[in-house]
């Protein structure tokens, strides 16, 4: 005869969260906003963490921030979009360990313990940290904007990494051999231009070329003659370059090529970055973008995307290892995870890196890189809805939002100032 388990008495099914996602606005003592919804707590609420230590409740009720991720249960009340919060999870974004490849972009300090900045972190090395070097470089003395710095670390509360391992790699890059007057920036747009996926034009086209063709995303797209549109996206593209890729001379091979053109395209929300130092931005981002902050945060992160290009040739190797170990990957000889998730995997893991890199140029160039999560969520949906409130925010945007809290805390308390300045005109010329 089978024995039956006893019943548990009182025993319940773990609950769904009523909301999840980053915290966009803090109202002190007690309240926040989430997705649209206004979140409020209480003495009854408890709080939890999704991750690292365990804390008491008073530091895990220190943790709520603009930025910070969470999932919230409770009551919720459509209609005024509140929910009274029962239980509130929340993800400590305390010390983690991290590693990876990228070029050092801005020098803070240099000597034998430099401080600089890759990746869209701000490093240091420890007093103890495993250091190595690779290419045209043997002294830490010589590390520089340029120089290539594969890691692992700790990233601290402050955001900030601090480098265990460090190897500085300073390789020569592969010589052009295109001729320099396709890499210019054009100005003058006569009737019928169409511009390819590395940058160079033709007039008058046939109409079956387009990005229809074999080219896909990165096929020809008409170039609409409006001067005024073409260099303001042009001027706010070359502010968020890097100073130390504008110091170079035109003939260093390590120079990207920067530009920016307007482009008709219906169905693409987002920069189009086909080829090295190419940034195309669609009409119909430019028109749905609010201000001129949320237009930097697009073009950023084709900027950062060009820079990533310069990475791919180095760990080229390494992705081709990736991929090829990518069908052995599964149970009882069935493949889970083969090629095209592998590939999945490694695009959100430099499109993390961009979005990083992105918020950097930002603030280097003067821009709000709080805006930037504001951009990807107003260009995610197909259809915008009636009540702009209601929009979600994309992946994209809720890992932005993680970094700007660790990085770029912002000194008000509410989403008041955000949305002053989601609705402010753009910056003048």
């Amino acid at each position: 005869m089978l024995a039956l388990a006893p019943h548990r008495i009182g025993a319940q099914e773990p609950e769904i969260p009523t909301l999840r996602g980053n915290i966009t606005a803090v109202q002190p003592p007690d309240a926040f906003d989430v997705d649209g919804y206004h979140v409020v707590t209480s003495r009854t609420t408890r709080f939890f963490a999704l991750n690292g230590k365990k804390k008491d409740q008073g530091a895990l009720r220190g943790l709520i921030a603009a930025g910070v991720y969470v999932q919230v249960i409770g009551d919720k009340d459509r209609r005024q979009r509140l929910v009274t919060a029962r239980l509130v999870k929340i993800r400590d974004n305390g010390e983690r360990e991290l590693s990876g490849t990228a070029v050092i972009d801005r020098m803070f300090s240099r000597g034998a313990r430099p401080v600089f900045r890759a990746d869209g972190y701000n490093f240091r090395l420890a007093s103890d940290a495993e250091i190595g070097f690779k290419g045209n470089i043997d002294a830490v003395t010589d590390v520089d904007t340029g120089t290539w710095i594969r890691y692992e670390g700790t990233r601290n509360e402050s955001g900030e990494v601090v480098a265990t391992k460090a190897e500085f790699i300073k390789v020569k890059p592969h010589k052009s051999h295109g001729d320099p007057a396709k890499f210019a920036q054009v100005t003058t747009f006569p009737p019928g231009s169409m511009i390819d996926l590395d940058g160079s034009f033709r007039i008058n086209l046939k109409p079956d070329k387009t990005e229809d063709t074999p080219g896909g995303e990165c096929g020809w797209y008409r170039v609409p003659d409006v001067p005024a549109a073409q260099e303001h996206v042009r001027r706010v593209g070359m502010s968020l370059v890097p100073k130390y890729q504008r110091d170079l001379s035109d003939d260093d091979p390590a120079k990207i090529p920067f530009r920016f053109y307007v482009v008709e395209e219906n169905n693409i929300r987002s920069d189009l970055f086909c080829h090295e130092g190419l940034v195309l931005i669609p009409v119909n981002v430019v028109n749905r973008l609010r201000n001129e902050d949320q237009l930097a945060a697009v073009l950023a992160d084709g900027v950062a995307a060009s820079m990533q290009r310069q990475q791919d040739r180095m760990s080229g190797a390494e992705l081709t290892t990736l991929l090829a170990l990518a069908p052995a990957i599964g149970v009882g000889g069935v493949a889970l995870i083969g090629e095209p998730l592998v590939k999945h995997e490694i695009g959100r893991k430099m499109e993390a890196q961009r979005g990083r890199v992105a918020l950097s140029l930002m603030a280097d160039a003067g821009y709000d890189p709080w805006q930037a999560p504001e951009a990807w969520r107003l260009l995610d949906p197909r259809q915008q809805p009636k009540d702009p409130a209601k929009l979600k925010y994309p992946d994209r945007a809720g890992y932005q939002l993680e970094i700007l809290n660790l990085q770029y805390k912002r000194a008000e308390s509410s989403g008041a100032a955000a949305a002053q300045a989601a609705d402010s005109p753009a910056k003048p010329d």
